[in-house]
């Protein structure tokens, strides 16, 4: 009956003494608990992290009201309706500069 204390450990852990079983059973206790103390370290970094972008945030938001005098909503349809202001110019410019161009080559095959 020793010697079945005796056989070197095996994936299920059935063949394991009871010492060795109790400090395996140990060993994984402490790494949990390391592992548990590190993820609330790094739980409780996250959420200062967070505060302070929320504080920035907050802070941002503050200085930008008193340049708009209406809705983020509404400065940003304002802003995409004078960008395209200029690109249709030059779009009509483009196909001006196309058609004279086609025109000029339809002259020179011509003759």
């Amino acid at each position: 009956m020793n010697d079945d204390w005796e056989k070197p450990y095996e994936d299920d852990g059935l063949t394991l003494g009871p010492e060795d079983a109790l400090s395996l059973e140990i060993q994984k206790s402490k790494t949990l608990k390391v592992e548990k103390l590190q993820l609330k370290d790094t739980i409780e970094k996250l959420k200062a992290e967070n505060d302070a972008l929320l504080k920035t945030n907050q802070l941002l938001k503050q200085k930008l009201e008193p340049f708009s005098g209406q809705s983020n909503h509404d400065n940003i349809s304002n802003i995409v309706q004078t960008d395209q202001i200029p690109n249709i110019r030059w779009s009509f410019f483009l196909i001006f500069f196309n058609f004279i161009a086609l025109g000029i080559l339809i002259i020179f095959l011509l003759k």
